[in-house]
């Protein structure tokens, strides 16, 4: 339908003396219906109906693409809106009792549809399908209003750097196809899959971390029914009550990610008390709870592993049948909000630690000194973990850490790994004293401490700054067996490193005999194909006489090796 002038100045007055609110009419009248019908589609032979497919009749201007944009709605709306608060009136500018009269009636949207085709200009019938997952799970009964935009060709083309793209909208030309469905239940349509779901139940309590005696956190746990196990993404909003003149703020949010087991189990969610402190609204509140997921992937070792297939599907290749966010939504206990502390803590070192080097390149030089200290989280959240090494009389840094983390709730370790060439670099002798600091990066208190490592000399760390090898010998091994012939294998290995390059080189055994005299060596291809892959050779020398051998494995051109090994056997 295309508006006059008279309404669309109308419209503009309007929701300019609304404040400017953003309204979205598709006309200002109730339009007339379109031709066209409507059936239920069952496609898997159950009794329930997984499409709602509709045939529009329209009579197109143009031959071309033609895009196709609908939804499904009722005028009759849903028994509850958020959080169980009543749904809202619709706007002023539509209801009826207007100078105006009813400019549009109300409707509530259940689905939407997108397509595109080619068709050719004339009598054509355009297909458009609703998922009945979609409405089974709006709860709301037919008959059913469609709306429905088709936008022929591709819009307005714009310039870019690349070159030129379409806008598929809003270009001309524009039809609109409106239509009331038949009567239908919602529960004619296919029930969806639920992989977990809320059963109702709920509580909540305040939290204490420290004994200053007000609230850190708000905890509010709810009991869930879990279909299929896997990781599950939980988030949540505190709000206002309905009746609350400040029902439109928000009092704190939360989210997090959990693991779940199949079965009978209960979620919690905390909140920040500085949030609630902060927005200062008296409890009860009213909140939602928003449960999605499961991951379908689990992450080992580098490698996507789907999960088991769900219950009463066919296993899938890493495509999760449908599912729709679980949301609970109640109110809360009463509590003030200056019962919250205005300043908290959200992690807090429990006092153990852990230290360690590493020689990632074997040659017995520390690469890496890391000071790991175990650390209570109390909400999940980002931090900033910086560690300074310094002399004992804290005259000097000598080195430096610092990384980012996403913590869960419960326990982790904090890692602050000191690199091995400053060390070196300092000639200062350990032992150390490590300054470890752990920074919310939403705001809160910033708990450090110290930790004294062992002693080290400075020479035991390496003074290479440059990564050190990217791959070296792992292991030289040589046995000699009853005939006399000696038997040597050497394993070459690749760091786990990122890189989408392919190593190759050579790899020398040599046998000297007790004069030092050589008298045999074998050479071979090394080809390491990705990080953390490895490469063995093997070789066989004999028969030897009586005597002590010496065994040596140069990795690389002998000139100049990237590592060289060798041990010694007796005959």
């Amino acid at each position: 339908m295309i508006l006059t002038t008279r309404a669309i100045a109308l419209v503009l007055s309007l929701a300019f003396a609304s404040g400017g609110a953003a309204l979205s009419l598709v006309s200002l009248t109730t339009p007339a219906d379109g031709v066209g019908s409507d059936r239920g589609l069952d496609t898997n032979g159950n009794g329930a109906f997984d499409w709602l497919v509709l045939e529009a009749s329209v009579d197109l201007p143009t031959t071309d693409y033609w895009n196709v944009q609908a939804m499904l709605s009722s005028t009759s709306p849903p028994k509850g809106g958020v959080c169980g608060q009543a749904v809202p009136p619709p706007v002023p500018i539509l209801e009826t009792g207007l100078p105006y009269g009813s400019l549009l009636p109300p409707e509530y949207p259940i689905a939407w549809a997108g397509e595109r085709y080619f068709f050719l200009a004339g009598a054509q019938t355009v297909r458009i399908a609703f998922r009945g997952t979609d409405i089974f799970r709006a709860g709301i009964d037919g008959p059913y209003l469609v709306r429905a935009t088709l936008i022929g060709g591709d819009g307005i083309v714009y310039g870019r750097a690349d070159g030129f793209a379409p806008v598929p909208w809003p270009g001309p030309p524009v039809m609109t196809w409106n239509y009331t469905t038949q009567a239908y239940a919602a529960a004619d349509f296919e029930e969806p899959f639920r992989p977990a779901y809320f059963t109702g139940a709920h509580d909540d309590l305040g939290i204490h971390v420290d004994e200053d005696g007000a609230y850190d956190l708000f905890e509010l746990r709810a009991a869930v029914h879990v279909n299929t196990a896997g990781i599950y993404y939980l988030n949540g909003m505190l709000l206002p009550r309905a009746s609350d003149p400040n029902r439109y703020a928000t009092v704190a949010y939360g989210y997090r990610d959990l693991t779940l087991e199949a079965g009978e189990t209960n979620v919690a969610l905390r909140f920040r008390g500085d949030q609630i402190r902060a927005a200062g609204v008296d409890g009860p509140w009213a909140f939602s709870l928003v449960l999605t997921g499961p991951n379908i992937y689990t992450w080992d070792g580098g490698n996507m592993t789907p999960q088991p297939a769900l219950p009463g599907t066919a296993p899938y290749a890493g495509i999760l049948p449908p599912t729709y966010p679980e949301v609970l939504c109640g109110e809360t206990s009463a509590y003030s909000a200056v019962a919250f502390d205005d300043t908290i803590e959200l992690a807090r070192y429990t006092g153990v630690f852990a230290e360690a080097t590493v020689d990632w390149d074997g040659d017995g030089l520390h690469d890496l000194l890391v000071v790991r200290a175990e650390v209570d989280v109390f909400l999940a959240s980002a931090f900033e973990i910086r560690g300074a090494l310094r002399v004992s009389d804290r005259s000097m840094d000598i080195a430096t850490s610092w990384g980012q983390v996403q913590w869960p709730e419960g326990t982790a370790w904090a890692e602050f790994a000191f690199a091995g060439p400053d060390i070196r670099a300092s000639g200062v002798e350990g032992p150390y004293e490590a300054f470890l600091s752990i920074i919310p990066l939403v705001w809160g208190i910033d708990p450090s401490t110290t930790y004294v490592t062992r002693a080290y000399k400075a020479t035991d760390f390496d003074d290479r700054a440059d990564g050190n090898r990217s791959y070296w010998i792992d292991s030289l091994s040589a046995s000699v067996d009853p005939s006399r012939v000696l038997g040597v294998r050497v394993v070459v290995v690749r760091g786990n490193d990122m890189l989408t390059v392919v190593y190759e080189d050579t790899l020398t055994i040599e046998l000297s005999d007790p004069a030092g005299v050589l008298v045999g060596s074998v050479v071979d291809r090394v080809v390491l194909t990705s990080g953390g892959s490895s490469w063995s050779m093997s070789a066989t020398f004999g028969v030897l006489g009586s005597g002590t051998y010496t065994v040596t494995a140069i990795l690389g051109p002998p000139s100049a090796p990237v590592d060289v090994r060798s041990t010694v056997v007796t005959v």
